[in-house]
């Protein structure tokens, strides 16, 4: 027997026996671990409600044979909210301002040299945001995120 795919990883292993032990996701498993166990939730929800005649945790059946329905967020693998601290970068030749999101842990002293190399010599202030809510013009963001899974308005992974 030949595989059409590279056996799986030991997280990804361990993610699969959680999912079909009903045991929750272990955050330090890598991404491709994470879609599995998403995977066998989805198909367990599905089995279980097809079963009942239930869609309790589904959203309407797809017209897209391959897509039947989405998983809820409270059916996958937990969102780990991760601590961050925000702040506000004014550059003060040209009062271009920049949010920066870092890691919370990050102490001053490393969040200032990282803000001095990209800065190459000019000059600037920080101020820490507790609270902020603003559009995010799509162009110019950059970002990055160890769980690139997304909840829409109703509570589905999209």
């Amino acid at each position: 027997m030949t595989l059409d795919h590279p056996p799986l990883t030991h997280d990804e292993r361990k993610a699969a026996e959680a999912a079909f032990q009903d045991r929750p996701f272990n955050p330090l498993w890598s991404h491709k671990a994470q879609r599995i166990y998403d995977g066998i939730r989805a198909a367990q929800a599905n089995r279980q409600a097809n079963s009942q005649g239930s869609t309790v945790g589904l959203s309407p059946p797809s017209t897209n044979p391959s897509v039947p329905f989405h998983l809820h967020y409270s059916e996958s693998a937990p969102f780990i909210p991760r601590i961050a601290q925000v702040w506000i970068l004014e550059y003060q030749d040209t009062k271009e301002r920049r949010l920066e999101v870092c890691p919370g842990a990050t102490s001053i002293e490393q969040l200032l040299k990282v803000f001095r190399q990209r800065a190459h010599g000019r000059s600037f202030t920080i101020q820490m945001v507790d609270v902020a809510s603003m559009s995010l013009p799509s162009a110019s963001l950059s970002s990055y995120s160890h769980d690139a899974r997304q909840i829409d308005q109703d509570g589905f992974l999209a």
